[in-house]
């Protein structure tokens, strides 16, 4: 009977969570759903000093927000918890002594003044540092001693000093490290607390995890884990390391070059499928060049060794294009719920918006989620549907020719013979109408200037999107007629006139 496929994501809660916590956990995930397994989250947090409750819940959050779930954790429950490893803290510990000894490892009692000294003399001489062995010889006499006597000690793992571990990557193949290259890793810190090599290993094997997926950047780390495996006699997981995030620079992902904060993708009002399908390309493909899926077609296609090496680019026009996708496909009464807060904030709706508030937030948002790549997008190209007092762009000396020209022609269609009969036309056709107006009528009533006055479209279309909207381009000017009705028509074009005298 084949083993239970056991996949984890182990994040620190030591500020806003990552997206990079996203993404590997979202192929754990996969792999686990894939294989009928399990997908567990464990929190790393040994490190009290930075480690929160707040960073904490924003991980369950994020998770959950981005339909991650898993199966057992802190907030979950399970059967092999607790899931925060300061609540794990004696196992470590025990675990590490056990160690000693089988003879493993060792008791060290260098200060650190002793260790800075030799770090400072490694560097003189141009050597790698690393932990010279000094208390690795010491005899069972000594270490007694020491230990009665009250003094300071870590427990340090023992690395072979020949040959070389291997590291058996299911993307990789075989990664091979010399042993005398390896330092004789930190287990048991002065306070009692693991490293996160100990504690990583030790939780990693208790909650009977198969496939550790994670970041490339603990390939370095592996042959100490390997070794402490070896050492405790346990069976060896798989060791994946997914190729890192990168900015365009190809360097790895960091704040000073990319939003790294799942809370700013929120905040920005991305979905929670543009970002999860966003996720999956980076450094995979579902097949047949098909760039748009579904949380559970990604999970229904997954195969782990399809995982690409090179390093995924994260692109935030290329997640703009994919979670405009998303915008399209999905429902658009859920999309308007999801977009209100966004046009409150911006006080286009009131909090507890009423039905006819709602009906046209929808036409609005139906709309406007063509050429928008978030829900933030959504409120902020609404202007031209929510601001009634505005004036037309005006130039500036530093402006280019190619800039300039536009706002030109804009100004200029408020002032011509021709286009001054189309306003008044359109006026007086205006206000004849009823005070909701459909996209039909209000096509009808632009049409029927056009043709009554016989002058090109520019002569009529221009001023009337000049003096209604305040712009050159943009929204069809029927949409946005039948959205503000014939008051809010009337009144826009009556500001504008009171500045700039057309008429």
């Amino acid at each position: 009977m084949c083993k239970e496929i056991r996949t984890r994501i182990a994040p620190s809660p030591t500020g806003d969570p990552h997206v990079g916590t996203a993404y590997i956990a979202l192929f754990n995930l996969a792999m686990a759903k894939k294989n009928g397994g399990s997908f567990l989250l464990r929190i790393e947090d040994t490190d009290q000093t930075r480690s929160t409750a707040d960073s904490e819940k924003q991980i369950f959050d994020s998770l959950k927000w981005l339909d991650l779930f898993y199966d057992e954790g802190p907030d979950v429950g399970g059967d092999f918890g607790p899931y925060r490893q300061s609540e794990r803290f004696d196992l470590y510990g025990k675990y590490a002594k056990e160690l000693v000894e089988k003879g493993e490892a060792y008791y060290c009692f260098c200060t650190r003044d002793r260790l800075d000294k030799l770090r400072e003399r490694q560097k003189a001489m141009k050597k790698a540092p690393g932990y010279d062995g000094h208390c690795r010889s010491l005899s069972s006499e000594e270490i007694k001693a020491k230990l009665e006597a009250g003094e300071d000690y870590v427990i340090r793992l023992k690395m072979p000093y020949d040959g070389e571990t291997i590291i058996k990557d299911v993307l990789r193949g075989e990664v091979k490290f010399a042993n005398n290259n390896i330092d004789d890793q930190v287990l048991l810190k002065g306070d009692g607390f693991p490293t996160y090599h100990l504690a990583n290993v030790v939780d990693d094997h208790l909650m009977g995890i198969t496939h550790v997926i994670r970041a490339e950047e603990w390939i370095a780390s592996t042959p100490k884990h390997i070794r402490m495996y070896e050492a405790f006699g346990w069976d060896m997981p798989q060791f994946i390391h997914m190729p890192l995030l990168r900015n365009a620079d190809r360097t790895k992902i960091s704040k000073r070059k990319n939003p790294v904060s799942l809370n700013y993708y929120v905040e920005e009002g991305y979905l929670k499928e543009g970002m999860i399908n966003f996720l999956g390309l980076m450094g995979y493909s579902v097949g047949e060049n098909k760039e748009i899926f579904t949380l559970d077609e990604f999970i229904e296609t997954f195969d782990i060794t399809k995982v690409s090496l090179g390093g995924p680019i994260f692109d935030l026009e290329k997640l703009g294009w994919v979670n405009n996708q998303h915008m399209r496909m999905k429902d658009l009464g859920e999309l308007t719920k999801l977009a209100t807060n966004f046009f409150i904030n911006r006080e286009f709706v009131s909090k507890n918006p009423s039905d006819a508030e709602i009906k046209t937030l929808e036409r609005v948002v139906e709309i406007l989620r063509e050429p928008a790549t978030t829900l933030k997008e959504l409120a902020t190209l609404a202007d031209i549907y929510y601001v009634d007092k505005f004036s037309l762009p005006e130039t500036t000396e530093d402006m280019s020719k190619k800039v300039r020209k536009p706002i030109e022609r804009l100004h200029n269609a408020l002032k011509g013979e021709d286009e001054l009969k189309a306003i008044k036309y359109f006026i007086a056709k205006l206000e004849e109408a009823e005070e909701e107006i459909t996209v039909d009528a209000a096509k009808s009533m632009l049409l029927d200037t056009l043709e009554t006055l016989g002058t090109g479209p520019g002569k009529v279309y221009m001023p009337l999107r000049a003096i209604i909207t305040g712009q050159g381009k943009g929204a069809e000017l029927y949409n946005v007629i039948s959205i503000i009705g014939k008051t809010r028509t009337l009144a826009r074009i009556k500001n504008m006139n009171e500045q700039y005298n057309i008429y």
